[in-house]
């Protein structure tokens, strides 16, 4: 069997929940394998609640926006109307900014989830269950602006003209693409590779559960021979917390098969010579942490506590 990393790919802002085809009528499941080929999923955003979600967003950005044009009106009157096309442009720029930027900084750099969006619990994820960039941050507010922006820009500088209106409204139609894909994803997610899900967030926030050395445990499973001990490194302590706090946040048949995939892989390595039962994965797990525990505190007791 090949080596499985334990490295905890998914966070308090991703993470999946056991698989499903479907949640509901409108609520979709994204599936997504973990690090121990295990396979878990999302819940899909539903249109209505990613709808107020952008509501509540285009709120706030509609206030600034307000704020932004008296401020524009205000510069004018003061000047006389004088380099009134170089302010108009300039606040044409901060629409931009602010529209492409808000998004930009929210779902890019804090996570995928903006206000609107922390309000009704939803979040931005790659395909892949990973947290999003600035790159798909940029991407989806950017072609989000293409697709909503130009009937707004025009009626910002003040065109009402009907026919040039009309004109470019169709390609607010492209917005109702994510009316027709299953997992609700509009053409900022595909360009960006990402979609919308409920995000699962735990009721308290799980820490490294304590584990004891070795030799303070009441009953040892799985004894430990020397040579055995010998193939375990610090790298394995580091990944097998890490493993733990994941573990812990897992639920049902998930955290089941992540725990026997996890000791097979980490049995193997190590040529551990008894069979683990999969009823048995997690308490192997934890030994062998403990057993870690015990010899880097004999080793390192400084670093080890």
């Amino acid at each position: 069997m090949n080596a499985v990393s334990y490295r905890a790919s998914f966070t308090d802002a991703t993470r999946p929940v056991e698989g499903a085809d479907r949640a509901g009528t409108l609520a979709w499941k994204h599936e997504v394998m973990l690090p121990e080929d295990v396979k878990a999923a999302f819940e899909v955003a539903a249109p209505f609640s990613r709808l107020l979600a952008f509501l509540i967003d285009l709120s706030i950005i509609m206030v600034v926006i307000v704020i932004l044009a008296m401020l524009t009106v205000a510069t004018l009157l003061s000047t006389g109307g004088a380099g009134s096309w170089m302010w108009v442009a300039l606040a044409l720029l901060l629409f931009f900014l602010i529209n492409v930027g808000y998004f930009f900084v929210f779902e890019g750099i804090f996570s995928g989830q903006t206000p609107g969006k922390y309000a009704m619990k939803l979040r931005v994820i790659k395909d892949d269950g990973e947290e999003i960039g600035p790159l798909e941050g940029i991407v989806r507010s950017f072609i989000r602006f293409l697709i909503i922006g130009p009937v707004p820009c025009l009626l910002f500088i003040g065109m009402f003209d009907p026919a040039l209106l009309f004109s470019v409204a169709p390609f607010h139609l492209l917005a109702f693409v994510m009316l027709v894909d299953r997992k609700g994803r509009g053409l900022p997610d595909f360009f960006a590779h990402t979609l919308v899900v409920v995000q699962k967030v735990p009721q308290r926030q799980w820490q490294t559960p304590y584990v004891p050395p070795y030799f303070m445990l009441p009953h040892h499973y799985f004894p430990l021979g020397a040579n055995e001990l010998a193939r375990l490194t610090p790298a394995d302590y580091v990944r097998l917390e890490e493993f733990g706090t994941r573990l812990s946040t897992i639920s049902s048949e998930a955290r089941r098969q992540a725990a026997m995939a996890a000791a097979a892989a980490l049995a193997t390595r190590m040529g551990y010579s008894n069979p683990v039962d999969p009823d048995y994965a997690e308490i192997f797990l934890f030994e062998m942490h403990a057993a870690l525990k015990q010899q880097l505190q004999q080793l390192y007791p400084d670093l080890y506590a």
